[in-house]
């Protein structure tokens, strides 16, 4: 942990290319975070997304913010709010690598554990969007922590790979 806050040189930051990849890796990321979650879900079918929640006590109808697709009832409000979520926080991700050496630890892991710790373990409870996060059981501890892995190793691979293919 020596040098946690390196600084990169000055010369080598870019930040609106930061902003750019991070909305591309957001949009990306957020698709491989759903998938997982279709797979190895993080609540049972009773409880209700943390977006589709926000949404309703923001005071939107969630149920007219749908469309059908081969029999499935897509909801696109809570998918929206995902995404966002994801774009946010790639490009803040992006930013960060552009100004600290370390904020990629572990291909951006820490930086995602700590992400999904203080989105879920702490704001949405806060926000009554969602339960504890240390009291949601195992299953679902497993999925967001494995999930949020995927999703922020998703956003590195993207950066680094646009990130060279930009800056030669």
């Amino acid at each position: 942990m020596n040098n946690l806050f390196e600084k990169t040189a000055k010369n080598s930051r870019h930040l609106c290319l930061a902003i750019y990849i991070g909305i591309i890796a957001g949009i990306i990321s957020a698709l491989v975070k759903s998938g997982f979650e279709g797979l190895i879900p993080p609540r049972t079918i009773e409880t209700p997304p943390p977006p589709i929640v926000l949404l309703e006590k923001l005071g939107f109808h969630t149920e007219n913010m749908t469309y059908q697709w081969m029999d499935y009832t897509i909801n696109w409000g809570g998918n929206g709010v995902h995404i966002l979520f994801s774009i946010t926080i790639a490009v803040l991700y992006c930013i960060l690598n552009e100004y600290f050496v370390k904020a990629k630890m572990l291909h951006g892991i820490i930086f995602g554990i700590g992400v999904s710790v203080l989105a879920h373990g702490l704001v949405v409870p806060l926000l009554g969007l969602s339960g504890w996060l240390w009291i949601a059981g195992t299953k679902a501890l497993i999925s967001e922590f494995v999930g949020t892995a995927f999703w922020i190793w998703t956003i590195e691979a993207i950066r680094q790979n646009l990130r060279l293919s930009f800056i030669k």
